[in-house]
């Protein structure tokens, strides 16, 4: 009679959860075994949950020039958004001391397959902005940020976008997004508290005979989450948006294995919604005239349900991605967040 007494979790938690219902109390339930492993993972799972919600309310995000039409505003779930003139990079930049520039460029040429027509003109200009972000990151406390190629294009003493730098912060540890979308940088952020390791990307093409999508973006990818049977280049592109100068922009192929898209979307009247979509990142051949970070992404719900799925719930056009199914998480995320979750 004693053990059945003592086991009493069920009706605890019965009235606990009762009077927290119709308190309006926010509350999680995990049903375990308090002595299993299983257990033990739950409420890791939560405890990380709680607290990137908790580190994303503190997130301030530095948006360099101005928003995208569309992107929509964060604010109302704790993240600070700030605007930053492009002149703040342009005065960092020239700031940037040239012993710092020549170190960071040996560090590149340490890991890198740097490419030989890239000039000294060009890394130095895109170091020296790099090193001028980050400056701008740290001083202010942003955790994450994003730049916009018209905005930088528009101000007319920036040479050429910031693609190689973007790859190097996040890298480091910032939440980034292009053009000035501030929400799915500060999605970035979360997803690194949350899970870890995170890339920020974009559906570009579908592929048929794979029953895939090319994720990638037109030159920002987090190198450090290349293959591991490849060595990420530096090199000099083209790129005809903004109309500036080549941009030396880092090359790689993303990291094969499950891995899971998520993004976020301002529904209006401070309602947002996770639409995430679990599958595989692809091994395949390479594709001689893609010269920016890319891969391919096999939803497990089958290409075209996950696109219907993702259009229907109105998923934006920038994402990230993780290594791993990672819906459990998310899940929670969105639970401590106060944020519906769509799963395609």
């Amino acid at each position: 009679m004693s053990d059945l007494t003592y086991n009493q979790g069920i009706y605890r938690a019965q009235d606990t959860v009762n009077a927290m219902v119709r308190a309006g109390r926010q509350f999680h339930v995990i049903t375990d075994d308090w002595h299993l492993p299983s257990f033990e993972q739950a409420v890791g799972r939560w405890a990380r949950a709680a607290a990137a919600v908790s580190r994303w309310r503190r997130l301030k995000v530095a948006i360099l020039g101005y928003a995208m039409n569309g992107m929509g505003d964060i604010r109302t779930l704790g993240p600070q958004i700030d605007s930053i003139a492009p002149g703040e990079l342009v005065r960092a930049a020239a700031a940037v001391d040239a012993v710092a520039v020549a170190d960071l460029i040996a560090e590149e040429n340490e890991p890198f397959e740097v490419d030989a027509r890239l000039s000294s003109v060009e890394r130095e200009d895109h170091v020296r902005m790099q090193l001028g972000l980050e400056r701008i990151l740290i001083e202010g406390g942003y955790g994450a940020y994003s730049t916009h190629f018209g905005a930088i294009a528009e101000d007319g003493r920036l040479l050429r976008l910031p693609l190689a730098a973007a790859s190097s912060l996040m890298a480091k540890g910032h939440g980034f997004s292009a053009e000035g979308d501030g929400l799915t940088a500060a999605l970035m952020s979360a997803a690194q508290n949350l899970i870890g390791e995170t890339q920020f990307t974009e559906m570009y093409a579908m592929d048929f005979t794979r029953g895939a999508f090319l994720v990638s973006h037109m030159g920002e990818g987090k190198w450090a989450l290349v293959r591991d049977d490849e060595r990420v280049k530096l090199i000099k592109r083209p790129l005809g948006i903004g109309g500036l100068d080549d941009p030396p922009t880092f090359f790689f192929r993303y990291r094969v294995g499950a891995g899971t898209l998520a993004t976020l979307v301002a529904l209006g009247d401070e309602r947002f919604r996770l639409v995430v979509s679990e599958g595989e990142s692809l091994d395949s051949d390479e594709l001689p005239g893609l010269e920016m970070p890319y891969g391919f992404f096999k939803p497990d719900t089958g290409l075209l349900a996950c696109i219907d799925g993702w259009v229907q719930s109105g998923g934006p056009h920038h994402q990230v991605i993780n290594l791993g199914r990672r819906e459990a998480e998310w899940r929670l995320f969105s639970e401590a967040a106060g944020i519906e979750m769509v799963l395609v």
